[in-house]
């Protein structure tokens, strides 16, 4: 909680309990002061039995909960309208029905507004029931309105839930198998989505249902490794946003996310121009309005930027300017710790580790690549795993450590083993350095000819795309052939 919470939660409990009532003020004073939870000393200092302060603790909970609302509820126009509607539920017990639908008219232009269709259909039900049960002298032209109002919101409704579990459905898959990696793949893929979207019509559809069809189409080209398309989605998902403020304000993580893809897609396409004036209005955007942002938005915010400003130096060839992003990275990532979940952990420090070796410091990026290859979720970003155990052959390679290759090698096989099918770069550059270090130096280059003439030929297929987007092992070994710096190399790509 900030000083500012903490304050208003002691007014809120203070102003709704006597004194007798504040054992649970106690216990929270007792949590504030304390670095970490103590439970023996928190027993001491209350007086109390374990399952008393059990209890304390439950009815703690739901009072700071309930403080929390008092001073959100103004802020988001969802808590808003559900506010409206208890207030129109008490009026209503009080027998004050016109009262009560005043209050509904309020609350149901507002969820009109913000496209709430749920809240909307819940409204409309509510003054059904008022108008069916009690004289309004609302008359017939009243009903008939109801009656239409509530089929087209149950119409927006049903196509916004269809839309939303066609998000839903992408996603999952996208967890379970991430980016189509065969021929196969794409077209379960394409059969999938073209029966979902059958009988979608995008002209029939509202603001928020065409919000979920283009996030859709993100997602399903995301998939399909095709980032041209994708971000021709990803920016119709921004501008509909843009066009209607309103939903920003509703939810302003969705217009952050469609940011994300936008530069997610100039990234995966090499885009410098278009990615570098997507991060430039992202971050106008972010310092604009960051401190109306709640928790969960600053946290979200700080992942997309600092991602985008990681990869704005990674696809430039930047890398002397990685110290100092990476830095003001690190200090988020503690701020946060307790909020951010391992795989963005990763990721992070892949992108730090890729900078480091960018910049020729090689200690720092094996430091990276040793927090991603023994990380206690093995099984988290198979991907990033394989990448992370060649970037450290390709450390100790600069360092002239060939005599670690055949330990390392050797370390790595069980885990190469499981994954050599669907990450054929692993298997070049694995014989690649089992040669180099059997072989002098003079001898070297030939090595590096040969397996980046095997990686050029891998790269034509549109499935491993991804893979020298991660890692750059094309652009490295070109570096190495012609005696030049990773940072050269990477520069001179249009």
């Amino acid at each position: 909680m900030t000083k500012a919470e903490k304050r208003n939660f002691r007014l809120y409990a203070n102003r709704n309990h006597n004194q007798s009532q504040l054992k649970f003020i106690e216990l929270f004073e007792i949590l504030d002061k304390s670095e970490s939870y103590n439970e023996p000393l928190i027993l001491k200092k209350l007086g109390l039995s374990k399952a008393k302060v059990s209890n304390l603790k439950r009815h703690l909970y739901t009072q700071i909960l309930g403080s929390l609302r008092v001073i959100t509820s103004s802020k988001k126009p969802s808590m808003e309208a559900r506010e409206m509607i208890d207030y129109a539920y008490i009026l209503y017990y009080k027998s004050f029905y016109l009262e009560a639908i005043k209050v509904l008219e309020k609350a149901k232009r507002l969820a009109s507004k913000y496209s709430m269709y749920h809240i909307h259909s819940i409204i409309l039900e509510f003054e059904k029931r008022i108008e069916s049960r009690h004289i309004t002298r609302s008359g017939l032209e009243k009903a008939y309105t109801l009656k239409a109002e509530s089929a087209e919101v149950n119409k927006r409704l049903s196509a916004a839930i269809e839309l939303s579990n066609l998000r839903i459905d992408l996603n999952a898959r996208y967890i379970q198998s991430g980016h189509c990696k065969s021929q196969e793949e794409k077209s379960v893929l394409n059969s999938f989505f073209a029966q979902a979207i059958n009988d979608i019509h995008e002209d029939s559809l509202g603001i928020l249902e065409k919000i979920y069809l283009y996030q859709s189409y993100v997602w399903y080209y995301y998939m399909l490794i095709d980032f041209k398309n994708c971000l021709i989605y990803a920016k119709k998902w921004l501008a509909i946003l843009e066009s209607s403020p309103e939903m920003i304000e509703q939810d302003v993580d969705l217009y952050l996310r469609a940011y994300h893809y936008v530069l997610s897609s100039c990234y995966h396409l090499r885009d410098k121009d278009s990615f570098k004036t997507a991060l430039e209005e992202l971050e106008k955007f972010r310092e604009a309005n960051y401190k109306g942002f709640n928790d969960l938005t600053k946290i979200i915010s700080f992942q997309y930027v600092h991602i985008s400003r990681l990869n704005n130096i990674i696809i430039r060839g930047e890398f002397d300017r990685g110290q100092a992003v990476i830095s003001k990275s690190l200090r988020r990532m503690n701020r946060y710790k307790n909020s951010l979940d391992a795989h963005r952990i990763l990721v992070f420090y892949f992108k730090f580790a890729w900078i480091y070796f960018g910049d020729e410091n090689y200690g720092k990026s094996i430091h990276y690549l040793n927090k991603i290859i023994n990380n206690e979720l093995p099984k988290l970003r198979v991907d990033l795993q394989v990448y992370a155990r060649i970037m450290f052959l390709m450390c100790h390679y600069e360092l002239q450590n060939y005599e670690l290759f055949t330990y390392s090698i050797q370390s790595f096989k069980p885990y190469a083993k499981k994954v050599a099918s669907t990450y054929p770069i692993q298997e070049i550059l694995q014989a690649m350095f089992i040669k180099i270090s059997n072989k002098p130096l003079d001898n070297h280059t030939v090595i590096l000819k040969d397996a980046l003439a095997q990686l050029k030929e891998l790269r034509k297929n549109d499935f491993y795309m991804v893979s020298f987007n991660y890692l750059n092992v094309i652009a490295w070994l070109e570096a190495k052939i012609s005696r030049k710096s990773l940072a050269e190399i990477v520069k001179a790509y249009k």
